[in-house]
């Protein structure tokens, strides 16, 4: 081999030599392990704000809201409270009012008394509502002699009076017959479940302003 030839060859080898160097570390360089703080994504969860209890009205607020009911449409009014939910944001108050013919209606007022609503099919504390509402599911007023005893039997077991008497469609015991509110000497107000017989089945508490079934055992 030729001086020149091998110089050639030499020179040729060494630019092989420095392309295959290069590759390698290119290549060493793209798989190198990226290290470093990854990002933090902070989401915040929105918190849908609490439902505002509402109270029982007292005094002259409670006076004046239940005249202001009982003139709408008649009746007893079984309990007032202030009013937080309603669609109409001028309300300011609800009445409970147990009309003459046994059904139940929740009047709602603004602050000054007036009248804005007559609500049917709605229990105490406002909410559609989960709460036994008097004469609901097709409940009927009883009258006669069977009103006449199923009061006698509830205001025996629980005292107070009796505020109205249905028929009972829709409790979990099958004897059911018949249900009575009444409030009791404490302003507290309860439904009372008899049977055909009036045989006291079951009594029913409901928080002021809220209809709570905490049943208890006759």
């Amino acid at each position: 081999m030729t001086s020149k030839l091998w110089r050639t060859w030499v020179g040729v080898a060494a630019v092989a030599a420095c392309g295959l160097a290069g590759a390698a570390v290119a290549l060493g360089s793209g798989s190198a392990t990226k290290t470093g703080t990854p990002a933090t994504s902070t989401t915040t969860t929105g918190t849908k704000p609490a439902h505002t209890p509402e109270t029982p009205l007292t005094g002259d607020v409670l006076a004046k809201v239940k005249a202001a009911a009982v003139a709408k449409t008649g009746g007893t009014v079984d309990s007032a409270t202030t009013e937080n939910d309603s669609t109409n944001a001028a309300a300011a108050y609800e009445a409970h009012v147990t009309k003459a013919d046994g059904s139940r209606v929740t009047v709602i007022l603004d602050k000054d008394y007036n009248v804005l609503s007559v609500e049917t099919g709605r229990g105490p504390g406002g909410h559609e509502r989960g709460g036994r509402g008097r004469g609901g599911s097709g409940e009927t007023a009883l009258t006669g002699d069977t009103a006449t005893k199923a009061k006698a039997a509830a205001v025996a077991k629980v005292g107070g009076t009796a505020d109205a008497a249905t028929t009972e469609n829709d409790s979990d015991n099958a004897a059911a017959a018949y249900e009575v509110h009444v409030t009791k000497s404490d302003g507290t107000h309860v439904t009372v479940i008899l049977d055909k017989s009036f045989a006291v089945l079951n009594v029913e508490t409901h928080s002021f302003g809220q209809a709570d079934h905490a049943g208890h055992g006759g």
